[in-house]
């Protein structure tokens, strides 16, 4: 067998490394997050509204109502015998429901 010259400036190269195997390492599998399912819980959705109201923060009891409704828009319209219409503008910027109207959504959403 023939040696081959390598120079000196070349040194050290991946070429000359030996290989090895190595143990496979184990994946690692991320969940999805499906909020839908946290606003399925109605205790959890009137924890969260009543904490907003707590911190007297409007803008979160609107947000947190609003994602609930998109979830389950249908099932509370016919629990508050609510048109689904009337739901979906609730909480719309260009309508202004009544305090009624806003009492039977936050309590049918909550109560269940």
């Amino acid at each position: 067998m023939n040696k081959k010259k390598t120079s000196k400036k070349r040194g050290f190269s991946l070429e000359d490394m030996p290989i090895k195997k190595t143990k496979k390492k184990m994946k690692t599998k991320l969940k999805t997050l499906d909020p839908n399912k946290y606003f399925k819980n109605e205790q959890l959705v009137g924890k969260g509204l009543l904490k907003a109201l707590e911190d007297n923060d409007p803008e979160a009891f609107i947000e947190i109502l609003d994602a609930y409704l998109k979830v389950n828009r249908t099932q509370v319209a016919k629990k508050a015998k609510l048109t689904r219409s009337t739901v979906q503008g609730a909480l719309s910027t260009k309508t202004n429901p009544t305090i009624r109207t806003l009492a039977k959504i936050v309590h049918y959403a909550t109560a269940g």
